[in-house]
């Protein structure tokens, strides 16, 4: 018989910590062998405990910002990360998934699809996302995200066309791609949109 998955639970959240790790424990092929409150706590477990599988909140406590906090879990070489978070930003989950997370789960997913990812990421699946987050995800080119940063910022057409080198022609064509992609009407809904998904405070 193979041995348990190790998992290790980094969550500030009290109830939904000990709620994960209790049902985790009822899995005869997972084992929780850590969890933390922390981000630095829960780097000083990782490293200790060496888990096959961290299931990480994105935004804790701790010394590290959630961008360079994922990273240093990243740079694991024994543990594969999945981030479990209720932000759902489009912009902020291609971000993280940039970074070498193995799967990106939002905190309404059932506890069965937490534990069926635990195993689909211990076993070798990667870019594993909620159904809800996926669609998008699979949708808007990197192209897109560009205009989409811009737009969200307030830039006009010609604006957008200086930055990118290309004319205004070939934006406004880029936004009506994006609004039949995303089932919007009007520019300003792709705005609105760009700015409600983090776009336009994404980093240059």
């Amino acid at each position: 018989m193979s041995e348990p998955i190790k998992v290790l639970i980094v969550e500030d959240h009290q109830a939904t910590r000990e709620g994960l790790a209790a049902s985790l424990a009822r899995e005869s092929d997972l084992t929780v062998v850590a969890t933390a409150g922390d981000s630095d706590q829960g780097m000083k477990l990782a490293n200790e405990m060496k888990p096959d599988v961290v299931l990480l909140d994105l935004h804790l406590p701790g010394s590290a910002g959630p961008k360079t906090m994922v990273k240093q879990f990243c740079s694991l070489r024994h543990s594969k990360i999945i981030v479990f978070s209720v932000e759902k930003r489009q912009a902020f989950v291609k971000v993280v998934m940039s970074l070498g997370v193995s799967a990106y789960l939002l905190k309404s997913e059932s506890l069965q699809t937490v534990i069926e990812t635990i195993r689909q990421v211990d076993s070798g699946k990667q870019t594993v996302l909620s159904e809800e987050l996926s669609a998008d995800q699979a949708r808007i080119t990197k192209s897109e995200e560009e205009v989409l940063k811009l737009i969200g910022k307030g830039f006009k057409y010609q604006d957008i066309a200086d930055q990118r080198l290309t004319s205004p022609n070939t934006v406004r064509k880029q936004c009506e791609m994006l609004l039949l992609k995303l089932g919007l009407t009007t520019r300003e809904e792709l705005i609105a949109w760009a700015v409600s998904n983090g776009y336009s405070s994404l980093d240059d």
